[in-house]
């Protein structure tokens, strides 16, 4: 069975190693037991200034973006989250906010509502890897300038081959976490506000613990990024492009977006049958709807496989065609 459901990609032993030397040498720090700073330790804003250019005056660490939300969520006022979308962003925003899905074409066409929270992910979406395009960005720039807080989750940044993230949108939050570079399991984030003063007290006191942020900060640099990605992000990268190139070479279509997903729908099936179908050919895939698609598909990520299985993925899928056609959602 080929895994296409999302499953993490494992640490190299050194790097293991040495993030364990990084936590034992967090422990030993001064005064560790005491409460992180509200936005986050100063060698951790310091480090992710140096690596990532975030202001460290505009820049709170946090747990990842679910916590980000979490704490988000005891804002008041609507919020229109995009259609589709990782699911739990939704359900954890709407534990505190009335919650609208809208697609992209919607928000950015005038459909917005209200001035509200305005919840997006870009680059390279879960689950159609879709991106922003530049009058996209623009357009979501000028929602900003109307009273909306909109706000850019950039946790996929990571696969952009070309180097930082691209530029959010002018007056929005950034978002972004380690998770899809190095793993849930480090609960290491962290938001950029549009301005010093737009930070709200309940995003300052929810941060990993003391000695889990200076390991951290001593963890990170630029021969542990490049580590990182050469163990979890280049093979994905390498599974998905050999999928697209091999998908395209045998049914002449190419596979939009890019990240690490990856959407087809199934024209005259039901999910489910087509979740079924593509087991019993030694696929295991997610349905879409668990990400809010809009019509019956299947969402393929690829940070489990290795690109040979995604070559058998691609043909196991070709011989099924017409059943299965690559989609990106507007």
């Amino acid at each position: 069975m080929i895994d296409l459901t999302g499953p993490l990609r494992p640490w190299s032993a050194r790097l293991a190693e040495r993030f364990a030397r990084c936590l034992a040498g967090g422990a030993r720090t001064r005064s560790w037991w005491r409460p992180p700073a509200p936005r986050g330790e100063p060698e951790l804003l310091d480090r992710l200034a140096e690596l990532f250019g975030s202001p460290p005056e505009r820049t709170v660490v946090t747990g990842g973006v679910r916590q980000f939300a979490t704490s988000w969520a005891v804002r008041t006022g609507p919020a229109a989250v995009e259609a589709p979308t990782f699911a739990d962003i939704p359900q954890i925003l709407g534990a505190g906010l009335p919650v609208r899905r809208v697609p992209w074409r919607e928000l950015t066409g005038g459909a917005a509502g209200p001035p509200g929270t305005i919840w997006l992910t870009s680059p390279f979406r879960n689950p159609d890897g879709r991106s922003l395009t530049a009058g996209e960005t623009e357009a979501v720039g000028r929602l900003a300038g109307q009273g909306h807080t909109v706000v850019v989750n950039q946790v996929y940044r990571w696969f952009h081959a070309a180097g930082p993230a691209p530029a959010a949108p002018d007056g929005a939050w950034t978002v972004t976490s380690f998770a899809k570079m190095a793993g849930g399991g480090l609960r290491l984030g962290w938001a950029v506000a549009p301005r010093p003063d737009a930070v709200p007290r309940t995003l300052t006191s929810d941060g990993p613990p003391t000695a889990w942020q200076r390991a951290c900060a001593g963890f990170l640099d630029e021969a542990t990024l490049r580590a990182l990605r050469a163990d979890c992000v280049e093979p994905t990268t390498e599974a998905r492009q050999a999928f697209a190139a091999r998908a395209c070479e045998l049914t002449g279509r190419g596979v939009p977006g890019g990240g690490l997903s990856a959407v087809f729908t199934c024209p005259g099936s039901s999910e489910a049958e087509a979740v079924e179908l593509l087991a019993r050919q030694g696929l295991e895939v997610s349905p879409g709807s668990a990400f809010g698609c809009p019509a019956p598909s299947v969402r393929l990520a690829f940070s489990g496989t290795t690109a040979a299985q995604a070559v058998r993925a691609a043909e196991t899928m070709a011989r099924l065609r017409p059943g299965f056609t690559p989609t990106s959602f507007p």
